[in-house]
């Protein structure tokens, strides 16, 4: 399974890390070393969510990252970090922890745009990062932080159960977490039920992805959206954007080619 399966039923995964003092510190490999978001970083932050196939298109990584950041962005340089490849000066990695507009329960601040470029994956670069986000949100004054994950990342939802995350709010998306604990099993979860492997994947998930392979063959990333009655397939490849229509017919998916975009 990949580490990110987008054909795996989405669902939203909250967990919470309830006192930011206590963790344990992981050690970049050597060659590496943290960075703070300086200006003109957007394109370096857009470059790492592209190739860990956060998504599809930069005109739609750049509008979500002012969409979302808009309220504190005049805190990036102290909220939002970069693992960085001192060989090369690449940025490789990044994570934010986010001042929250409002209040979730009794969380201001919550762990988001964790991210790896797919090349620096399996780099041992997970654990330092998240291990230094606890730390960031201890010296920002945040005891208490939430973190927003989902079932297609179940590898990054696993490691942050290991990690000392836990569990928030199972009954609001329970099948998430049974679907989880499918997957790893994890001790966490040890009162949650499993699922059918059938119950886990989307059977029309399945059948774009099946589509899309005899399409581009390998090297390509995609997002479906079909809630609120959507039937959008988006696919980026060699720095172009693909838009799709899915349309079903005899148990089959129909795509249709409505736009490309560099």
């Amino acid at each position: 399974m990949e580490n990110i399966e987008k054909r795996l039923y989405y669902y939203e995964l909250l967990m919470t890390y309830d006192d930011t003092s206590n963790y344990i510190e992981y050690n970049l490999p050597e060659g590496f070393h943290f960075e703070y978001y300086q200006d003109g970083d957007i394109d370096n932050w857009i470059d790492i969510h592209l190739s860990s196939k956060e998504f599809t298109s930069r005109k739609r990584a750049k509008q979500y990252f002012y969409d979302f950041y808009h309220h504190f962005i005049n805190e990036l340089g102290k909220r939002c970090i970069f693992i960085v490849d001192s060989k090369t000066n690449e940025k490789v990695a990044t994570a934010t922890i986010s001042l929250l507009e409002e209040k979730e329960g009794e969380y201001e601040a919550a762990v988001d745009w964790v991210a790896i470029k797919e090349e620096y994956q399996g780099k041992k670069l997970a654990k330092p990062l998240i291990s230094r986000f606890i730390k960031l949100a201890n010296e920002l004054g945040h005891k208490k932080i939430i973190l927003h994950t989902q079932t297609h990342t179940w590898l990054a939802a696993k490691i942050y159960l290991d990690l000392g995350f836990n569990p928030y709010q199972i009954e609001e998306n329970l099948k998430g977490w049974q679907i989880l604990k499918t997957i790893t099993n994890h001790q966490k979860l040890q009162n949650i039920e499993k699922v059918k492997e059938e119950d886990m994947y989307s059977k029309t998930a399945c059948k774009i992805y099946e589509e899309l392979k005899k399409i581009y063959i390998d090297n390509f990333n995609y997002e479906i959206w079909y809630k609120n009655n959507r039937n959008d397939v988006y696919v980026y490849k060699d720095k172009l954007t693909y838009e799709y229509k899915y349309y079903e017919k005899d148990e089959d998916i129909i795509l249709e080619l409505i736009k490309e975009d560099n």
